[in-house]
């Protein structure tokens, strides 16, 4: 155990006879201000030990009392007398003792900052009183920030009756004799090394009351911390767990339920005028001509007296088929070849009924397979004329003409001409992949512009390009595409 006999250091006892001094003859309230564990009740104590020819009064004061428990503790330690009002400042009631009083009086209060302003302000009316031809005095210990408070909350005039006194933090040596004192007096022998507490005294601030806290460390050891139960860590892990198993709920609920039924969705197609899609439709009518074809039974009505001319006649129309069939093949395109034979293919194979009529009748329909054939030559022919490019034209070399739109599809290009029926003096050209439509011809650009601005207004359409004859020679006036033949 660490003893508890009383030890003052060297500058402690300077400072213990400074404030004698003060008590004895100042005049003035003494504010020991110093940071907790530097000693002050220490000095309280030992100053209260050397007045003894002074009427004394030591309290400390507790957090949260009141001004009347305060002045009861003093005037008990004061007074001869116990009859006294706690509820009347400390100035009323000593003045009516002050005949009675022998000794000199001194007033010491420990943590004085936890005392009410009222008695503050009692205690500096204090100061103004004697007691045997003496002033009464005071030594009250705060904080340095409640000092510093204090100083800027009091009048100039009353800063005067004030005098603070700061105990200094001890020095290097001071704390090591101070370490080294109690630990002899402990009676207790340890194994750290001196250096180790040098280090260890260095990063003090210089209180006393931590180098009695690093001795309770080297004697006792670390006390053992107490046991705090994991609530925070149990309640996060628990609601962890609860919302995994929340969500892993939810999943398999979700896989449980069948899914809902979604709508047959329909394949839709856009209508294009590509090669390969007319190859497709061209081959899907090929199939309905041939089914339709030979599900569907010809009767041939023949005359019998008239058989053994009608048979060289049938190879006559026979041939002649095949004739206009060939015709139709060089027609086409290599692209069309397949369609074409079969096309033939289907007319060849017309299956006949069986004949019921005399040899001697002469047959009178065969309308299926030549509508068939017809309508083939006519398909050839007009595909024939589309994929024939059309005949280039001659444009003009001098002047100007609005450029309205460039199109790259034949049909938005039928769609587009469709709204110029009445507009006059219209050409089509080609430029590369891109079908260009031109309108009028004028003599100077400011005429075009002119000409643009009323073509836009009548009929609604995004401001014309001004173009200069001489910069579309590149261009194939397409002469399919004529204005005569947009206004028919």
């Amino acid at each position: 155990m660490v003893a508890t006999e009383e030890l003052l250091l060297p500058s402690q006892e300077a400072l213990l006879q400074r404030l004698q001094h003060l008590a004895c003859y100042g005049q003035q309230l003494v504010l020991l201000q110093g940071q907790a564990g530097a000693g002050k009740t220490r000095l309280l104590t030992a100053l209260a030990n050397v007045l003894d020819e002074h009427n004394l009064a030591l309290v400390s004061c507790p957090q949260h009392a009141d001004a009347a428990e305060i002045r009861r503790k003093l005037l008990i330690q004061l007074l001869p007398d116990p009859l006294f009002d706690d509820e009347q400042p400390l100035a009323d009631t000593l003045l009516r003792y002050l005949g009675e009083m022998r000794k000199p009086i001194h007033i010491l209060i420990d943590d004085a900052n936890n005392m009410p302003l009222a008695l503050w302000a009692e205690c500096l009316l204090l100061t103004q009183l004697q007691a045997r031809g003496e002033p009464i005095t005071l030594t009250c210990s705060v904080s340095p920030e409640f000092a510093e408070q204090l100083q800027l909350q009091l009048p100039k005039a009353q800063k005067q009756q004030v005098l603070p006194v700061k105990l200094e933090p001890l020095s290097l040596v001071e704390r090591e004799g101070l370490y080294q004192t109690l630990l002899t007096r402990s009676a207790v022998h340890t194994f750290t090394p001196r250096a180790i507490v040098v280090k260890q005294l260095e990063r003090q601030q210089g209180t006393p009351a931590e180098v009695l806290a690093l001795l309770e460390l080297a004697l006792n050891g670390e006390p053992p911390r107490p046991r705090v139960f994991p609530w925070k860590t149990i309640l996060i892990s628990s609601l962890a767990v609860l919302i995994s198993l929340a969500l892993l709920s939810w999943y398999l609920l979700r896989l449980t339920e069948p899914l809902p039924e979604l709508p047959k969705s329909a394949l839709v197609l856009e209508h294009s005028t590509s090669p390969l899609s007319q190859f497709a439709e061209r081959w899907l009518d090929i199939d309905r001509d041939q089914e339709a074809l030979t599900t569907t039974p010809v009767y041939v009505r023949l005359e019998h007296a008239q058989s053994q001319v009608t048979e060289p006649q049938a190879v006559l129309e026979q041939k002649s088929a095949q004739h206009v069939e060939t015709q139709v093949v060089t027609a086409r395109s290599s692209e069309s070849e397949s369609e074409l034979l079969s096309d033939a293919k289907a007319i060849l194979d017309v299956q006949t009924a069986p004949v019921t009529t005399p040899v001697t009748q002469k047959p009178q329909v065969k309308e299926a397979a030549k509508a068939s054939q017809d309508t083939k030559s006519q398909e050839a022919q007009d595909k024939s004329e589309l994929e024939q490019e059309p005949s280039a034209g001659v444009l003009p070399t001098q002047g100007y003409t609005l450029q309205l739109v460039s199109l790259k599809r034949e049909s938005s290009l039928t769609a587009f001409m469709a709204k110029l029926k009445k507009v006059e003096n219209v050409r089509v050209a080609k430029h590369k992949d891109w079908w260009v439509v031109l309108v009028g011809e004028y003599a100077s650009k400011q005429e075009a512009i002119e000409a643009g601005k009323v073509l836009q207004q009548t009929l609604g359409l995004s401001q014309p390009l001004v173009k200069s004859w001489q910069s579309l020679q590149h261009y194939r006036l397409q002469a399919g595409l004529s204005n005569s033949e947009i206004s028919s």
